[in-house]
C-alpha cells in the first residue's frame, strides 16, 4: 500500500515557530549572550504586533510530549519557521532539517560571522544581523519584510513525512486516572505521551457520560488521536465530521428504526440505529436481549449538546407507542433567572442534598436541588448528622436552570447556599446576586 504523505490538516497561519539557540551562548565575534531574552524580549513582542503568534518548544504550554515531539509538532502546525544558524546547535539542524523535508515556508537568520552550512546554501538566503540595538532593530524589519512576501506569494503544498492522522494510524491508549469530567490516559506504544480526553473528545458515536466512571475505568484500552491544541497535547475521538447534524434530521422524535445490539456490558444494553447513531436499551426493556440480536425501537429526543439519543422498544417496527414520545418542555419564562437569590424552604432532605421550594415561584412542578458541595459548612455538616429537617429556610441563589438531562420534559433548577438574612416564607420577591 502508498501511502499519501500530502498532509491531511491545515498550518496555523498566523502561528511563527522559532528553531534557534537556548540561554546563554557565545558569539562567532566572542560576545556572550541570552538568546532567552533575544526570543523572549525581542521575538515575541515583535510577532505580536504583527497579530502572529510566537512559539519555541521549550515554551510550549501544558505539553508532556518530550522536546523533539513538541519540537515536531511545532514546526508541523508552523505557517512560518524562523530558523537561527547563529552558533552550532544539533537541536537547530534537526529542527532545520524537518522545515526543509516539510517545505515550510522558512526564514533562516545568522550572526555576523556564522558559519552556515555548506550543505545547505544554495537552499536559503540567509538574513545576516548583528547584535546590537540598531543591528536587532535592523533584523525587526527585515524579519518582518521576508514574512509579510512570504505570505503574498502563492503557497506550495506542504509535504508530511508521516500520515497527518488516517484511520490505521489511530493510537491505542490506556486510561489511568478517571474525573468526572476527564480521563487521563498513556500511549501504549509510546509511553511518553500522556494526554486528558475530556467530555468534548469522546466519540461522536458515544454517549458522553455525566461522569466520565460511566464509561470508563482504569486499565482500559481506549482509541483514538493524540493531538496538539492550543500548544497543549489533547486525546480525542472525535477526528473527522460531525454527524449529529445530519441524524438530527435522521433521528426525528417517533420516527421508527430497526437497532442492532452491538454490546452488552455491565452498564447496559447497547444499540447502533441505520446511519451509525448509538443508544442505550433502558434496563426493564434489555431483558433477554444480546449482541447482533435485531430489535424494533422509537425515538424519544435526541440530544446534540450531549450526544445522546434516546429510544424505547416499538411492539412493532412502525409502532409509535404514546408513552414514548416526551411531554413537551415548560417554558423557561415561568422559571427564575441564574443569579437571583431567593428565600427557600426545604421539602426534602437527603443524605449528600436537599431539594427546596422557592419562595417566588411556589407554583414550579420542580423543587430546587441544593447540592452538599454548594451549602455553607455548617448547613453541610447539620446534614451529614441528619439534623436538617423538612421546613428549614435557606438563603440561596440560583446557579442553573436547564432541561433535565435524564428527565425530558423537565426543567431541572440548582441552587447554592449564600449569606444573608432570610425573609418570611411569604416575601417572594426575588432579588438579584450583586456582580
Amino acid at each position: 500500500m502508498t501511502l499519501d504523505l500530502r498532509r491531511r490538516g491545515s498550518a496555523e497561519e498566523d502561528m511563527v515557530f522559532f528553531a534557534m539557540p537556548y540561554d546563554e551562548k557565545e558569539l562567532p565575534n566572542g560576545r556572550v549572550e541570552n538568546f532567552d531574552d533575544l526570543y523572549e524580549g525581542h521575538f515575541e513582542d515583535w510577532i505580536r504586533n504583527w497579530e502572529l503568534r510566537a512559539e519555541r518548544a521549550d515554551k510550549a504550554p501544558g505539553t508532556t510530549e518530550s522536546a523533539m515531539d513538541v519540537a515536531w509538532s511545532g514546526i508541523d502546525r508552523a505557517g512560518f519557521v524562523v530558523a537561527d544558524l547563529s552558533v552550532p546547535s544539533t537541536s537547530v539542524a534537526m529542527e532545520l532539517a524537518w522545515a526543509l523535508c516539510l517545505r515550510k515556508r522558512l526564514v533562516v537568520i545568522a550572526h555576523e560571522g556564522a558559519v552556515v552550512p555548506s550543505n545547505t546554501q544554495g537552499q536559503f538566503r540567509v538574513v545576516s544581523y548583528e547584535w546590537s540595538f540598531r543591528g536587532l532593530a535592523k533584523l525587526r524589519s527585515s524579519l518582518h519584510a521576508e514574512i509579510e512576501a512570504m505570505r503574498q506569494q502563492r503557497r506550495e503544498p506542504e509535504m508530511d513525512l508521516r500520515p497527518y492522522i488516517p484511520d490505521q494510524f489511530r493510537a491505542k491508549a490506556r486510561v489511568e486516572e478517571i474525573s468526572e469530567d476527564h480521563i487521563r490516559v498513556r500511549d501504549i506504544r509510546n509511553p511518553r505521551r500522556i494526554a486528558e480526553m475530556h467530555k468534548q473528545d469522546v466519540s461522536y458515536r458515544d454517549v458522553v457520560p455525566d461522569h466520565m466512571s460511566q464509561r470508563f475505568f482504569v486499565g482500559k484500552e481506549v482509541s483514538g488521536f493524540f493531538v496538539n491544541r492550543e500548544n497543549t497535547l489533547i486525546f480525542t475521538q472525535q477526528e473527522g465530521e460531525d454527524p449529529w447534524e445530519e441524524w438530527e434530521q435522521t433521528y426525528r422524535r417517533g420516527s421508527a428504526f430497526t437497532a442492532r445490539v452491538y454490546e452488552v456490558n455491565k452498564a447496559g444494553v447497547w444499540v447502533e440505529l441505520p446511519g451509525g447513531g448509538r443508544s442505550r436499551v433502558r434496563d426493564h426493556e434489555a431483558t433477554g436481549l444480546k449482541e447482533q440480536d435485531e430489535v424494533p425501537v422509537v425515538i424519544r429526543w435526541i440530544d446534540r449538546a450531549r450526544q445522546r439519543i434516546d429510544i424505547a422498544l416499538a411492539n412493532q417496527p412502525t409502532g409509535v407507542p404514546a408513552a414514548t414520545i416526551p411531554p413537551p418542555a415548560p417554558s423557561l419564562d415561568a422559571y427564575p433567572r441564574v443569579g437571583e437569590r431567593q428565600g427557600a424552604t426545604v421539602s426534602v432532605p437527603n443524605a449528600g442534598f436537599v431539594l427546596v421550594k422557592l419562595d417566588g415561584y411556589p407554583d414550579l412542578p420542580t423543587l430546587a436541588l441544593l447540592h452538599a458541595r454548594r451549602m455553607s459548612q455548617s448547613l453541610r455538616e447539620e446534614l451529614e448528622a441528619s439534623r436538617v429537617e423538612e421546613g428549614r429556610r435557606v438563603w440561596v441563589a440560583v446557579e442553573e436552570v436547564a432541561p433535565s438531562r435524564n428527565k425530558p420534559g423537565r426543567i431541572d433548577i440548582k441552587v447554592r447556599e449564600v449569606e444573608g438574612e432570610l425573609p418570611p416564607p411569604e416575601a417572594g420577591d426575588a432579588e438579584e446576586v450583586p456582580a
